[in-house]
């Protein structure tokens, strides 16, 4: 685990300022991101954007996208429901690949002490009963781990409450324009005290459908609708006036769509002989001890993971034109991939209390997961067209290439085992009561065994040429993978006063390697690796925070430099393989600003932007001339400009009734699917502009809200998959929900 910070906080973060505070201040916002307890973000050394889920809800939003739009410096390229990918400071250098299980995330996701990560599919849960969410911006790597290389996304839920029985119930109607229909869900929470003093629980359960808004032009009907069912129990109990222990249960259950359309086609519309679906269940389990040994506190933090994903995509257009020469009639076919995942997680860490120039935390992380992918392509009545195209008599994929079933083309999987250990520490030494001092470490070690079987026509490849492509000997590869390493951290901050804060950090970012699919070299002309190697990362910063006219105005500022040396490049092969390599360098650059003004006592605006340049340094040279990356390419997929701006107003009525009005505006810029045209698979992902806008009536227990999403329509696609099949009509377009127009009724009790 790990928590490196960095200085900005964004205007979403001071938005959702309630609406019942009619101080004309900006509100204090703490948060726990350096481990230490709790602290004012302000005086935080590092960019952390806090968000309150009230500046999601009232939107009727709430997922990693959503949160994206609120953090510039974050961006997320969502295919499906937990079908996703998160960028940070444009430390990216490929896209979504949902086969790809040597591809470890570069952002890691928490939920409280839990890490949940997963590289290309993080979770989507709707029913955290959130009571914020901190965004860390940059390397986190001595207090959140490997994983944490580019930043951290912590979401910090509601603990119960001992004495007290309350809860709320939400239920949100809406219509999507386009191709969508109606959507609705309902959330429901309540606190239940057990004990006094002793014993609480808290229930949260939320159910949902989204309709779907992609026409499938072979049906008529939408392809990508999205069923939600989601609940959390948590527990506190008192268990001796110095140990406080949480424990909690998340259960998800999402049935979906893919969202693409092709660019060929009429806006918005897909066309697929084969139901194009995705299901994601989800358990997770967690324990928090925190026990009060008077010098420290001691937290004992057990996580385990249990998720089944598959996914299932139309693969018509290769089926049709690698097998049969793209010769018609088109052949329906279904690429299916299903991950079966299951991981531990314990920490332990004790840390100082509050007081003292002198503040500390230390602890030690073990992990350990298994991951089983299994991926095959069914083709109804393959078995019978290669039989008569190839002059096979009686050919069956299942007895004479060994695929799961017969009409199956392809069939393999992919099988981990990961384990890892580490130990960290971070200090922070206050020196003449303005200036804070702080080192950390943490030192690690990670393990990765890989097994992989490739069977079926195109598994079979090991000795097959492209002039004779079969082959009846499977892939096979074993093999492992080990990395250890150190993650320092180090910065200054100096209080000018208690409202003006210059602050100056340096920190590694790491990630470990890991093992390639093998590559049959007769089929694809090239010898890969077996495996790859880590790659690391060094962050400069300096920024600045400010707190204006008697707390009426924030304004912060960071610039940093990032050198990323040995970095995991993905080539991707004509012939459909793929595997990853080491190679070359990239920098980042970029400056991050943000302001809120507390204009009234019921009027607030926010500003917040970031700058990004990052780019290939040297020309990297990958062993295909085709796949080189030029020198001074810009990375893929992060957009250089991004800004987000929000206004709040209330009307305060008779009483305690008011009318609270909000709007937020989230501009991306465009982006490229690979560093330059030369390499192939290069696609320009378009600039959105997204304007979200909501009234809420409020009177006692009760909001009634209207709100709008995308009103404009700004924000159209979210990702690109380039074409590389002359039948296939043009690239896939993974389509963001276009306008949205609902009503919100909550009730609390």
């Amino acid at each position: 685990m790990s928590k490196a910070l960095m200085a900005v906080v964004s205007a979403g973060a001071f938005a959702a300022v309630h609406a019942q505070d009619v101080s004309d201040k900006i509100e204090k916002v703490e948060v726990t991101a350096t481990r230490t307890g709790a602290v004012d973000v302000q005086q935080v050394p590092a960019a952390i954007t806090v968000l309150k889920p009230e500046s999601l809800t009232k939107y009727g939003q709430g997922n990693l996208t959503d949160i994206a739009n609120l953090v510039p410096a974050m961006s997320v390229q969502e295919q499906g429901p937990g079908v996703n990918n998160i960028t940070m400071r444009g430390l990216v250098v490929r896209g979504i690949v949902p086969s790809e299980v040597q591809d470890a995330s570069l952002v890691a996701v928490y939920i409280d002490e839990m890490p949940v990560t997963l590289k290309s599919s993080n979770p989507d849960l709707k029913v955290l009963d959130l009571e914020r969410v901190e965004v860390l911006q940059g390397p986190q790597g001595t207090l959140f781990g490997a994983g944490a290389m580019a930043g951290t996304v912590r979401q910090i839920t509601q603990k119960p409450e001992f004495n007290d029985f309350f809860g709320s119930v939400e239920a949100v109607g809406s219509r999507t324009s386009k191709f969508g229909g109606t959507n609705h869900n309902l959330r429901a929470t309540v606190n239940v005290p057990v004990k006094d003093d002793v014993l609480a629980l808290r229930l949260t359960g939320y159910t949902g459908n989204d309709s779907g808004y992609v026409r499938n032009e072979q049906t008529g009907g939408t392809t990508n609708a999205v069923s939600t069912n989601q609940a959390r129990v948590a527990a506190r109990l008192r268990a001796t006036p110095d140990l406080l222990i949480d424990a909690s249960i998340i259960a998800s259950n999402i049935k979906g769509g893919i969202n693409d359309a092709y660019s060929g086609l009429a806006p918005y519309t897909t066309t697929s002989l084969t139901p194009q679906t995705s299901n994601d269940n989800l358990q997770l389990y967690n324990l928090t001890l925190n026990y009060d040994a008077g010098v420290a506190q001691l937290v004992s933090s057990s996580s385990y993971l249990h998720r089944d994903t598959l996914y299932v995509n139309s693969g018509q257009y290769k089926a049709t034109a690698f097998i049969f020469g793209g010769q018609s009639p088109l052949i329906g076919s279904s690429y299916v991939i299903g991950n079966a995942l299951k991981d531990f997680a314990q920490e332990f860490r004790l840390q100082s209390k509050p007081g003292g120039p002198l503040k500390w935390t230390a602890g030690a992380f073990y992990t350990q997961g298994k991951r089983d992918l299994r991926q095959d392509q069914p083709t109804p009545g393959f078995d019978a067209r290669f039989a008569t195209a190839h002059n096979f008599p009686g050919y069956n994929s299942q007895q004479n290439d060994n695929a799961f079933t017969p009409d199956d083309y392809f069939s393999g999987t992919q099988n981990i085992k990961s384990r890892e250990a580490a130990v960290f520490a971070e200090a922070t030494y206050t020196v003449w009561d303005k200036l804070d001092l702080t080192a950390g470490l943490r030192l690690f070690r990670g393990t990765q065994d890989f097994d992989l079987k490739f069977t079926g026509l195109f598994g079979n490849l090991v000795n097959s040429t492209p002039a004779a492509p079969h082959s009846a000997q499977p892939e096979v590869s074993t093999s492992s993978e080990t990395s250890k390493g150190a993650n320092p951290r180090f910065a200054a901050a100096y209080r000018l006063d208690e409202d003006h804060t210059l602050y100056t950090s340096v920190g590694k970012g790491f990630r470990y390697g890991g093992n390639n699919q093998p590559v049959p070299f007769n089929f694809c002309g090239v010898n890969a690796p077996s495996t790859f190697s880590p790659d690391s990362l060094w962050n400069f910063e300096a920024g600045s925070k400010n707190t204006l006219f008697d707390r009426r105005v924030t304004f912060n500022a960071s610039a940093y430099l990032i050198k990323w040396k040995d970095v995991q490049v993905f080539d991707k092969l004509p012939c459909t393989y793929y595997f990853t390599q080491n190679a070359g360098k990239i920098r980042s650059e970029g400056v991050e600003l943000e302001s809120f003004f507390k204009v009234s006592r019921q009027a607030s605006v926010g500003l917040s932007a970031t700058f990004n340049h990052a780019y290939a340094t040297e020309t990297v040279v990958t062993g295909i001339p085709a796949q080189n990356i030029p020198a001074d390419a810009r990375v893929p997929y992060a957009p250089k400009f991004a800004a987000t701006a929000t206004a709040n107003y209330t009307i305060p009525l008779a009483g305690k009734e008011e009318i609270a009005l909000s709007a937020n505006y989230a501009h991306r810029g465009e982006a490229y699917t690979n560093f330059a045209s030369s390499q192939g698979s290069y696609s320009r992902i378009p600039s959105s502009n997204t304007l979200n806008a909501t009234a809420v009536y409020k009177t006692g227990p009760y909001e009634f809200g209207l709100f709008g999403t995308n009103l404009t329509n700004g924000a159209k696609i979210s990702d690109v998959t380039t074409n590389t099949i002359a039948i296939q009509p043009g690239d896939n377009l993974y389509m963001i929900r276009p306008r949205t127009v609902g009503l919100r009724v909550k009730a609390r009790f």
